[in-house]
């Protein structure tokens, strides 16, 4: 399959914790062959449906799904990600299968644990119409800050951080505008980007010990692979890809 076929975002931490479902879930699921019936936790940043196809979690067992690892799956978003599940499963969702979903709504500024993760929920700077989220996620000591997505964050954002003694050693940049030098109050560019990593390291977040990665790339600032891995490397980031494997 291309190299150049890009889907919708979401990442798989360690096989049972999901952020982000869009629509492209089931074809990462098939193309990558993953297991996603062994995702017991998904975290959800906001309600936009390229991150947030609830449709699809009818199918999550009964007839649709057997042999699962984990029947019991945890989902957590705002109060806008709870509206949308309801309306979205309202129809079809199984009593079989709704007896095993649980949603928990949360907003920014919560610190919950998820199995043996521990998760800070984040404000990101997206959209007027909800509070959306963005995610530090910990585990066994590796950090990971994934923030798609948002434009840049306030002064606060940063003071959170490191009064939670939060040290990252991999961020997911939000890189809707590629390289594209333009300004927008819901995304970030490169630009963007390279401006919040000093930020980071300015407030001791991230170091020489952190990765920096960018995706969640708009067909319009031409995300051609090479192309985006060259543009990146040459900002000291790292262009995802789909596919792509990172270990910390």
């Amino acid at each position: 399959m291309s190299e150049e076929l890009r889907t919708r975002s979401q990442m798989l931490v360690d096989g049972d914790l999901l952020i982000d479902f869009p629509a492209d879930s089931f074809f990462h699921m098939a193309r990558n062959r993953l297991d996603f019936s062994a995702v017991k936790y998904l975290l959800v940043t906001h309600s936009h449906s390229d991150h947030f196809y609830a449709q699809e979690l009818i199918n999550r067992g009964y007839k649709f799904a057997r042999d699962m690892r984990s029947e019991i799956l945890h989902i957590y978003g705002n109060a806008e990600v709870e509206k949308v599940f309801l309306e979205g499963t309202r129809r079809e969702m199984r009593p079989e299968v709704a007896e095993n979903v649980y949603f928990h709504k949360i907003k920014a500024g919560e610190e919950f644990a998820v199995g043996g993760y521990r998760v800070l929920s984040l404000p990101a700077k997206h959209c007027a119409e909800e509070d959306a989220l963005v995610y530090c996620v910990e585990k066994k000591g590796k950090t990971l800050l994934y923030l798609n997505d948002t434009a840049l964050p306030e002064e606060d954002f940063y003071l959170y951080l490191t009064g939670r003694g939060i040290k990252a050693d991999a961020v997911s940049f939000d890189c809707t505008l590629g390289d594209e030098q333009v300004s927008s109050l819901r995304h970030m560019n490169m630009y963007d980007n390279c401006r919040m990593r000093e930020k980071l390291e300015k407030y001791g977040i991230t170091g020489g010990f952190t990765k920096y990665y960018v995706t969640h790339f708009s067909h319009n600032c031409a995300p051609f692979r090479k192309r985006m891995d060259s543009v990146a490397a040459a900002f000291g980031l790292i262009a995802a890809h789909d596919g792509l494997e990172i270990e910390l």
